[in-house]
This record gives C-alpha cells, structure tokens and sequence, in this order.
C-alpha cells in the first residue's frame, strides 16, 4: 500500500480546516472527487476512520483529532521554512480578518497596528468590532480579540495587553444626592447604571479587596452595553457605573465623575487574540501574532 505525502497530509489538513469537502477542494485546486479519493486512500494506509461525513457536515474522529494535533505543527513549519528560504518578508502579502469589540479593535490600533502595518505595510487587515461574542469559524474570521473571559475555551490564546482595572464611578451630583457608598453591599441601596453582556446576561460587578472577593448583582433602572455610554451617564448624574479606567480618567481628572470603592478595586485578565487549534495558519497570521507577542514582551 503506498506511503501517504506530503500532498496527502496537506489535503486532510484542508479538509479538517474548512470541515467542507468542496471549500478545501476549491483552497487546493484539485476536483471534490479526486480530494475524497485522497482521503479515503489515508484512512485505508491507516486503517481508521478520521472524518465523518454527512450531507451537510464533515468532523473529526478521534483518530482524526490525534492525526491533525501531530501533523499541524510539523505542516506549519515545514510552510514557514519554505516560505523563509525564498521570500523577503517585508514583502508579504495577504489579508487577516479580525472579529473584537470596539474596545478591543479600538486598543488594537492603538498599541499594534502602527508597528505591524509600519513592518508589513502590504498586508490588508480587514477589523470588525462587533457587540455579539461572534463564532469567529463560522463567520469566516481569522482571530479574535476579547477578554479573557470571553475567550471561548477551545481557543488558542495570546495575551495582548496588561490587566485591566475596573472602577465604579458616579457624578458629584449623585453623590452629593444619595451619598458614598462604603463597600459593595451598600449598592443595593444606590441607582446603578446595569452592564448588558453580549450574551444578554446582566453582568454582576466584582469586587476584591486582600483575598476577599464579591459578585453584586446591582440595582438599576438603566442597562446599557456601551462603555462610552455608561460613563456619559454617570456623568449625567444618572446612577453609579462600573467600567474599565480607561474609560472614565478623562472625566474622573475633570472633575466629572468621582471614583467610590477605591479600595475595593479589581484586576482583571486583559485582552487576549485567540484562533482555532487545528486551523492552518498563513504566513501573514503568523507574523501578525509574532508582532503581538513581542509587544506583550516588552
């Protein structure tokens, strides 16, 4: 029976990528029928199924699972080796899709993109910021950026910025009104500005002071999803937010929003660039990554 190739192992990556007979058939140039031909030959010389198929989906056996967490890393640098030996990097074309937040998107430019497109000019970078916790395979995207929280688990992740610091702030009307609140219980008692997640969850702001730790689940008569927004009504004397510093320090230095529960201030994880574990990974992704962990670096 004869020995699979390099060719061969290429075709079962491309299938397991796309999970799609004839959208890796079109990424290889080569007809459905002849890509099936190849996979069922590699199953044969195996003797094990790895991809179940149907009429509308193809997936992973074990078997293929096992397969793919090998060969991938191997692929991948084999693609880099070649692509070094003959190609200048600098010169590097191609696109990268980019599903985030508009916070994210927005720290993105912000600390990232100078530097990469300044490197790199002649790779596009196609960003999207989107208010949904978007399927970044299923919508066709290379990466996404989300905290980490939001990071789906069978994500590869790299960090890309440094934690992040929430804070609860409100107008010296407000306060003057209905007082400072002391620690976090005694929110109950206050009008909160409510945070709305991407999922329609409300989201109960954390508190951690020393090794103690609180979840409050605030009253409110707003709900908002928007950063910005929020803080434009907490200047408004609207109620109490909770949003990352960095959104509230230009007000909170002007004197128009107050910070409250300084010491009960957390730390949470930043902002992290995740993408699927068995994608193939283009010489432009790769570089683009290396560019984000550099920065994390330094």
């Amino acid at each position: 029976m004869k020995k699979p190739s390099l060719r061969d192992l290429e075709a079962f990556r491309e299938v397991a990528r796309h999970a799609n007979f004839s959208k890796a058939a079109d990424h290889l140039g080569v007809s459905r029928s002849a890509l099936s031909h190849i996979i069922k030959g590699l199953e044969q010389y195996l003797g094990a199924q790895l991809l179940r198929r149907t009429t509308r989906s193809v997936s992973l056996t074990s078997a293929g699972e096992h397969l793919l967490t090998g060969i991938s890393p191997i692929l991948s640098n084999l693609d880099q080796l070649l692509f070094n030996a003959g190609h200048d990097q600098s010169h590097l074309f191609g696109e990268i899709r980019i599903n985030g937040s508009e916070w994210a998107i927005g720290y993105l430019f912000e600390e990232v993109i100078p530097i990469f497109s300044e490197h790199y000019p002649n790779i596009k970078l196609d960003c999207v910021c989107d208010g949904e916790l978007s399927d970044i395979v299923e919508e066709g995207f290379d990466v996404g950026i989300r905290l980490w929280e939001s990071v789906p688990k069978d994500m590869v992740a790299i960090p890309l910025g440094p934690k992040i610091r929430f804070v609860a702030v409100a107008s010296p009307k407000y306060l003057k009104q209905y007082s400072t609140p002391k620690t976090p219980s005694e929110l109950s008692k206050h009008r909160c500005i409510r945070q709305r997640l991407p999922s329609g969850k409300r989201y109960h702001w954390e508190f951690s002071k020393n090794d103690q730790s609180v979840a409050v689940d605030v009253p409110g008569h707003i709900s908002l999803d928007n950063n910005n927004v929020m803080v434009k009504a907490a200047t408004l004397g609207l109620g109490i937010a909770f949003v990352p510093e960095c959104y509230a320090i230009d007000q909170i230095k002007a004197g128009n929003l107050i910070s409250v529960l300084n010491d009960w201030r957390p730390e949470e994880p930043g902002f992290y660039v995740y993408f699927p574990r068995y994608r193939h990974m283009s010489n432009s992704l790769r570089v683009f990554l290396d560019v984000i962990k550099e920065h994390t670096t330094n």
